[in-house]
């Protein structure tokens, strides 16, 4: 009878021993939250000067053309684009040979009329001395006076026509106004050109470097001359240097934007001309209600009631929706104000990505994560 009760026993020990182990299952061990990552933006007191940038181009400030005052065929042409010239050097030169002529013909003129004047004058003094005798009527005395008078303006004619040939002939050579370097070549030797035609453009390195760019309309008031600003250049490695506005267009270019220039007070190693520049403006504003904070556009969140909100992070790196009232909306940011304060981090962007509990970490901060 013993023995056939003896399976029921291994099988109440099998199912005792079975027990504990379902205890162990590790579906009932809790989950661990993973934090989204998210981009923040940090709350800036709203009665400060704003920054706004904008992209600009390097120029000289001290820049010009070069050309003939005379036309005639180009000779030579002794610099290229980015050769450097100091001031008075000869920078290219016409074929004078046509100008020698006609100097040499004004001064042959010149030298007839001078002796024509010459033979009036004494001619007028006879007849003067006579008509003083009374042996010549006065008709004949102011034939000899108009034709002295004749003698002059042909003289003087002559000699400004001398004059001016002497100086087309030294306009065949053209000099640099200034020590600088070429920045652009139009034209090439042996090709004719005409007066004030552009042969070189050249640039000065005496005055340095500015920077052009140009602000919308809305933003003209808050610039003023002689006011500070930083550039920095791309091209350098993202230098920084400060600028002053030296001047501010009174009239819009294209899309009601006014033309602006900045003069690099510091002007970095290795900056050229026509380089690419990105411009720090700050923005003088008048003083304004404190409890007004801008925030980027892309933080606002709206509800079904189309009631505006941001997501604050707070101390634990949770989101919170806060409530707050647009001010003003501009292509960039808003003006709001709500329960926040300078110093407060909010999601700066992807607010349709995460929810107001949710845990998060900020972007460039804590441990990479790889998917």
């Amino acid at each position: 009878m013993f023995r056939a009760h003896r399976p029921s026993v291994l099988v109440t020990l099998l199912f005792g021993l079975v027990l504990p182990l379902a205890g162990c299952s590790p579906e009932t061990s809790s989950t661990t939250e993973i934090p989204t990552v998210v981009d923040s933006y940090t709350i800036q007191a709203g009665n400060g000067r704003e920054l706004t940038h904008l992209s600009g181009r390097v120029r000289a400030a001290e820049r010009t053309t070069l050309s003939f005052e005379i036309s005639g065929k180009l000779e030579s042409l002794d610099v290229d684009v980015g050769d450097h010239f100091d001031t008075d050097d000869t920078l290219a030169t016409l074929d004078d040979e046509r100008y020698h002529l006609v100097a040499q013909q004004r001064r042959a003129e010149a030298r007839e009329a001078e002796a024509s004047l010459i033979e009036k004058r004494q001619d007028y003094r006879r007849q003067s001395s006579l008509a003083d005798k009374g042996y010549v009527s006065e008709t004949q005395l102011d034939t000899a006076r108009a034709g002295l008078d004749t003698a002059e303006s042909r003289h003087a004619s002559a000699v400004a026509a001398q004059e001016l040939a002497e100086r087309d002939l030294t306009q065949t050579t053209l000099s640099a106004p200034f020590a600088g370097s070429v920045s652009a070549r139009q034209a090439e030797p042996s090709e004719r050109v005409a007066a004030n035609q552009t042969i070189l453009e050249v640039i000065s390195d005496r005055d340095g470097f500015e920077v052009e760019t140009s602000v919308p309309e809305t933003l003209v008031d808050a610039l003023s001359t002689g006011s500070s600003h930083k550039v920095s250049f791309p091209a350098l490695g993202g230098i920084t240097a400060p600028a002053t506005l030296t001047q501010l267009g009174t009239q819009p270019r294209s899309s009601n934007n006014y033309p602006v220039i900045l003069a690099l007070n510091e002007p970095p190693a290795g900056v050229r001309a026509g380089m690419t520049a990105e411009v720090e403006l700050a923005l003088a504003e008048p003083a304004r209600d404190a409890s007004v904070l801008p925030i980027p556009l892309t933080a606002l969140v709206h509800d079904d009631r189309q009631r505006a909100h941001v997501l604050r992070i707070d101390e634990d790196d949770r989101l919170e929706s806060v409530e707050v009232t647009v001010v003003d909306i501009g292509e960039e940011r808003a003006k709001v104000r709500g329960d926040l304060a300078p110093g407060e981090r909010i999601v700066a962007r992807g607010t349709e990505f995460v929810d107001p509990g949710q845990q998060v970490s900020l972007l460039g901060q804590g441990p990479e994560r790889y998917n």
